[in-house]
């Protein structure tokens, strides 16, 4: 039968599934927003609007209505489906690119004793329960093996996408202890969908495949082998060549999607499910740093406020309590379930060097069964193997640990305290303001002068640090000539003057053993500025520009250049005499202003990558602190600060740089002075030998003049000993 022939999705079909979506969205939101109100997580909010939304309340109390709305018909079931199924996948990729696969590897000894211990225990309780049950509860008294393994994996499973939701709603993926619960959940879904495709198989042909399992397992490994050394390599190079040469806005979201698509297709061929695959991906998006943080931004907005509310709304629709005979065996079953689960993982804390609670509480994260136990009960049930009881039984499970797992974990981890490390991964990321992590892409734009000579010596360690490439840029201005234009074409004139070879070269061999990240551009253009900014559009993260020839920026190109920049720019003039090839000896001085932040920022960046020493500097304008005017002249020389004041400004300059500083590894010093003219004591110290590198933090100030960044940064600049760095951060 030809495509043509294939008849469309009726009308009424569609109006129903727009209206079951909207309905659903709608409710999750209210219900959600109520939940949070309560302190509680937005994902019970979204799974309570399933159950309110489905047999339970609405089918009971108005099965009319629930009748016209969810209409028992396959087919319109499969649509709901489909985007309920989208809404894990897409889920799944998040809680990838959430999680820090760094930390994960650190973490994992107490991840795989509690994924051993979590699965073994469960599964044994499990197993015996399926063993004892009376016959009235086996869909077939001949299959009471088959039934006992279902059963026990039903125990044994945990969702990893409910999992990850709580673990996003309780702002734990980036503490130690949800790394680990993340872990263990990742290998348990593993294991428990091998497990049940095995069970599904003697299930269906009616004896073991050892030839079936042998082949998940291979392609499995397969699949893994090819998404590290192939896919991530290849994704890598891709989505840099997108983001540098496609002007479609989204082009690379679309290239995220495809590829998590592909890659949870993927593995649900091979027999393990698709969110497996999406995971995996995410996990590869995460390393990968020519990736947006736009475009991730973008993903999560997009998900957690339009799929994923469906697919855990989903979840609760299928819950129908009312089907159950008495409670006795619900509570059975369901005491067995969380008590399995707790012990195991308990033990499996423990025994990886958890401590007391950090071990209960991955117990209590792990009880969370969510839509993984839903898909299991649906296949027990479409296998024959669940009586309409057991299934409810099943379903009620998942979605009381699913309840039962964020209100408990959420009061055990107010006893587990925060280390020093979560607390820096635990800063909002606004706290940075220059760079992603992972790989830099800098642009020097340069015409061979000394400033920009200065400028690669700064910005070569960075780039070798941080295995990044560094673009040098020359423009070839076209003019056309005055006689005869077009006959005789355009004339070429270059800004680079004749030493552009020798300068280049020298910046070649300020990256040392990696010239090969030294990439050189020659751009043919009218007009300097346009092809810089063009240059500067294709991904990069940094640019350094050296500082015009008399003033800082003021009448030339640089100020147009800077001004209409959208992401951090570095301008440097270097001192007088010889340049060196890395500054040793770095000084900022702070205002407490963003901007002394930024540079504060940027010098630790620079000082790990070259292993320098930081200094910060902090002058005490004393004379409009004793007159609250103008400096005086018996005021304007600098001095020690006293003790006691000196040692308070260098604790609270100590602690609100404590997580930069840290993240990249310095231990700067502190220097407190006291002064009538800070800007005067500034460039003192610049000359006093003690510094090669001043770094200042600016604010662009549009004035009369192209670009200006106070008077007190110009003079600093111009007045400067040693080779002057001025940080521009872009703040949107």
């Amino acid at each position: 039968m030809g495509s043509a022939t294939v008849p469309p999705i009726s009308g009424h079909d569609l109006q129903i599934l727009l209206l079951q979506i909207a309905g659903l969205m709608f409710l999750c939101r209210l219900l959600a927003e109520v939940m949070r109100r309560l302190g509680q997580p937005a994902v019970i909010g979204e799974l309570l609007a399933g159950i309110v939304l489905g047999p339970t309340i609405l089918g009971h109390y108005a099965p009319g209505l629930f009748i016209s709305i969810f209409p028992q018909r396959t087919s319109q079931f499969h649509l709901l489906e489909v985007i309920s199924t989208l809404g894990m996948i897409f889920l799944l990729l998040l809680t990838g690119i959430e999680t820090d696969v760094r930390v994960m590897r650190r973490l994992g000894r107490p991840a795989l004793m509690a994924s051993v211990f979590g699965i073994t225990i469960p599964f044994g309780m499990g197993l015996v329960l399926g063993l004892l049950l009376p016959d009235r509860y086996l869909a077939n008294t001949g299959q009471r093996a088959i039934f006992a393994a279902f059963i026990a994996t039903a125990m044994a499973i945990s969702a990893m996408p409910v999992i990850a939701k709580i673990l996003i709603d309780l702002n734990l993926m980036k503490r130690n202890l949800g790394v680990v619960i993340l872990s263990a959940g990742v290998v348990d879904d593993t294991v428990g969908w091998l497990v049940l495709s095995v069970i599904a198989g003697i299930a269906t042909a009616g004896s073991f495949s050892a030839g079936s399992l042998a082949f998940t397992f291979v392609a499995l490994a397969v699949f893994l082998a090819v998404m590290r050394w192939l896919v991530y390599p290849g994704f890598t190079r891709t989505i840099g060549w997108v983001n540098r040469n496609v002007p479609l806005v989204g082009a690379d979201l679309t290239l995220i999607l495809v590829f998590t698509l592909l890659c949870a297709a993927t593995t649900e061929a091979i027999g393990v499910h698709a969110v497996f695959g999406a995971f995996v991906f995410g996990l590869l998006v995460r390393q990968i740093p020519r990736v947006r943080a736009t475009t991730l931004q973008t993903i999560e907005t997009f998900v957690l406020a339009s799929l994923s509310p469906v697919f855990f709304a989903f979840v609760g629709l299928k819950v129908d309590l009312w089907s159950l005979s008495g409670w006795q065996l619900p509570a059975l079953v369901l005491g067995i379930a969380v008590t399995g689960k707790l012990v195991g993982c308990y033990v499996g804390g423990r025994l990886g060097a958890l401590g007391r609670w950090e071990s209960l509480a991955l117990g209590i994260g792990m009880n969370a069964r969510g839509a993984m136990e839903l898909i299991v009960a649906l296949i027990g049930l479409s296998l024959g193997l669940l009586t309409q009881e057991m299934y409810s039984i099943v379903v009620m499970i998942a979605v009381i640990t699913s309840f039962m797992a964020p209100l408990f974990l959420r009061m055990v981890m107010k006893r587990v305290p925060v280390t020093d490390e979560e607390r820096r991964r635990l800063e909002p990321g606004d706290r940075t303001l220059m760079l992603p992590t992972g790989a830099v892409r800098v642009l020097v734009p340069t015409a061979g002068g000394r400033n920009a000579t200065a400028a690669f010596a700064l910005a070569a360690p960075i780039v070798r640090a941080h295995d990044g490439t560094l673009t040098a840029m020359y423009v070839d201005s076209e003019r056309p000539r005055l006689l005869w234009p077009r006959l005789r074409g355009t004339r070429t004139s270059s800004m680079a003057g004749h030493g552009i070879d020798d300068h280049l070269a020298n910046a070649a061999e300020l990256l040392k053993d990696q010239q090969k990240r030294l990439v050189v551009r020659r751009v043919r253009a009218s007009s300097p500025t346009t092809a810089i900014l063009d240059e500067a559009a294709r991904d990069y993260d940094l640019v350094f520009i050296g500082a015009a020839p008399r003033h800082l920026v003021s009448r030339s190109f640089v100020g147009d250049v800077v001004t209409k920049l959208r992401m951090p720019v570095v301008i440097v003039r270097g001192a007088d005499g010889t340049l060196p090839d890395a500054y040793e000896r770095v000084f900022v001085p702070l205002d407490g202003s963003v901007f002394s932040r930024a540079a504060a920022e940027f010098a630790f960046l620079y000082a790990a990558s070259a292993q320098a020493q930081v200094t910060l500097l902090h002058v005490v304008n004393e004379a409009r602190v004793t007159t609250g005017a103008l400096a005086v002249p018996e005021l304007r020389a600098s001095h020690a600060v006293a003790e006691f004041e000196a040692e308070t400004l260098e604790n609270r300059i100590r602690s609100d740089l404590a997580t930069l500083a840290a993240s990249a590894g310095v231990d700067p010093r502190v220097r407190i002075l006291a002064s009538g003219d800070p800007a005067a004591t500034i460039i003192e110290q610049s000359h006093a030998g003690h510094y090669d590198l001043l770094v200042l933090g600016a604010e662009n100030k549009l004035l009369a003049q192209p670009l200006f960044f106070g008077q007190g940064t110009a003079s600093i600049v111009e007045r400067a000993g040693c080779t002057t760095a001025v940080v521009v951060p872009h703040l949107t």
